[in-house]
């Protein structure tokens, strides 16, 4: 056999050589990565010392967060408004037969009790910093009651309220000698999350608004609270009325037999003519009819509301009319709340534009009415007016408010048509000067088709 040549010779050893390092490259595991310097001793301690420092810093902080009651809000608070009580004049027509006292509504105190003390006039107080803080809100008003939201307000989903802020607000709202700021359950009205409508014939969108709806009431009972006031919702242009009415009480049956003792209380609305539930007197009477457990059924009549909606308030012969109407087709005994709204909008213009007491259509003559109107008693009668900044110019126009109200209740009939006057002009000096009116700003069309004008600052939506 020939011997190969050399030429032949070298590139057979080359290819050996090659294969050979191709395959040490593709199985040799990769050097161990070098190891950092052990860190010196001095350099341990100061890092230990920097992370144990900011362990310190977050638990002081979350202190801090937690402090009860916040900077602020701290007492001591003003003596409550409405005091001495005011005494209602005699009014024969409202005593029932058998009765020697006028009839009041369906709140949670008696008669004899109701009658006895202030109107429970306040405000919806935020709850910012943890539920027991609306409380003292409402106590710096100097407010003898108070409405609330217990979770986000326009969210489905909250967090579980944690024990320490249910006990903190049951301790708040004991009697002031037993260490609270005394609001009982009587004087609070909870204000339902604003995404809930039972009135849609979705059954998935209706199980979603169930859910969030019982969680409302389930957080009222764990608190203590026993009126829970909520919007119906509306139709969606998906079913008739009578059919949302039945799918309301469905809720309001089911919620009664999975949470104890809240009362739900349906309000009013606003937009009369529309697939809105409760803008009529009617919508709220057939809702109460479909519930099972009358006593656990009550309503909320919002002033901008039942003005908006067509019902006037504004005269005292008005006020009588709108209020005979509301007595015989729901019941003064359904009645457990008012929210307190003057309207920018006119009698029957279906919007529900909120106002400063005695400053918007409505006027002081009809909120005066209002409060001197004996079935008021008993019941949380919560401002809902344009406020201002929280914990700031909010305390000081609601204080106002509320004393405003009370002064009005006093005013004899036979000074109010020339006090009347007096009276508005100061306060509306006194609004102004706390909060100036904005201006109104121009409307301008839309560029793209088929888009609605811009509505001006006076168009705003305060709904509530």
């Amino acid at each position: 056999m020939a011997r190969p040549t050399r030429a032949a010779a070298a590139a057979a050893a080359a290819k050996r050589a090659r294969s050979s390092s191709l395959s040490l490259t593709d199985t040799e595991s990769p050097p161990p990565k070098k190891m950092p310097k052990k860190a010196s001793t001095a350099s341990t301690a100061k890092a230990t010392a920097s992370k144990a420092s900011s362990k310190a810093v977050g638990k002081t902080a979350s202190s801090r967060k937690l402090a009860f009651p916040p900077a602020g809000l701290e007492g001591p608070y003003p003596a409550r408004l409405g005091n001495p009580p005011f005494a209602f004049p005699p009014a024969p027509e409202l005593i029932p037969p058998g009765a020697t006292t006028p009839q009041v509504s369906g709140g949670l105190l008696s008669a004899a009790d109701a009658l006895s003390r202030p109107l429970l006039i306040g405000a919806h107080v935020s709850a910012a910093g943890g539920v027991a803080t609306a409380l003292l809100r409402a106590a710096k008003l100097g407010a003898n009651g108070l409405a609330l939201f217990v979770k986000g307000h326009r969210t489905w989903k909250s967090k579980p309220l944690e024990e320490e802020a249910i006990e903190r607000f049951r301790e708040t709202m004991k009697p002031e000698r037993e260490g609270g700021v005394g609001y009982g359950p009587e004087s609070i009205l909870v204000h339902g999350n604003y995404l809930i409508n039972l009135g849609n014939p979705d059954e998935t969108k209706w199980n979603t608004a169930y859910e969030c709806f019982r969680d409302d009431l389930d957080r009222c009972h764990k608190l203590g609270v026993k009126l829970y006031n909520w919007h119906p919702g509306s139709t969606v242009g998906a079913c008739t009325k009578d059919e949302s009415f039945a799918l309301v009480a469905k809720a309001i049956n089911r919620v009664h037999k999975e949470v104890p003792e809240v009362i739900t209380v349906i309000e009013n609305m606003a937009n009369a003519g529309s697939n809105i539930l409760g803008t009529a007197f009617a919508d709220l009477a057939a809702m109460i009819a479909l519930v099972d457990d009358k006593a656990r059924v009550r309503v909320c009549l919002d002033t901008c509301h039942t003005f908006a909606a067509g019902y006037d308030l504004r005269t005292p012969e008005t006020y009588a009319s709108t209020m005979d109407e509301f007595s015989k087709v729901v019941g003064f005994e359904y009645l457990a709340g008012i929210h307190l709204n003057d309207s920018k909008a006119p009698l029957g213009g279906n919007k529900d534009l909120h106002e400063n007491i005695g400053l918007g259509e409505i006027g002081l003559t009809g909120f005066r009415e209002l409060v001197r109107d004996p079935r008021m008693a008993g019941i949380p009668m919560a401002l809902e007016t344009p406020s201002g900044p929280e914990d700031g110019v909010m305390s000081e126009i609601w204080a106002k408010e509320v004393a405003l109200l009370y002064e009005i209740q006093a005013v004899p009939d036979t000074e109010w048509e020339e006090r009347k006057v007096e009276i508005e002009a100061r306060w509306r000096k006194e609004r102004d000067a706390i909060s100036p009116p904005k201006a109104k700003s121009v409307k301008k069309t839309a560029s793209k088709k088929g888009k609605k004008k811009q509505r001006s600052e006076s168009e705003a939506d305060d709904s509530d």
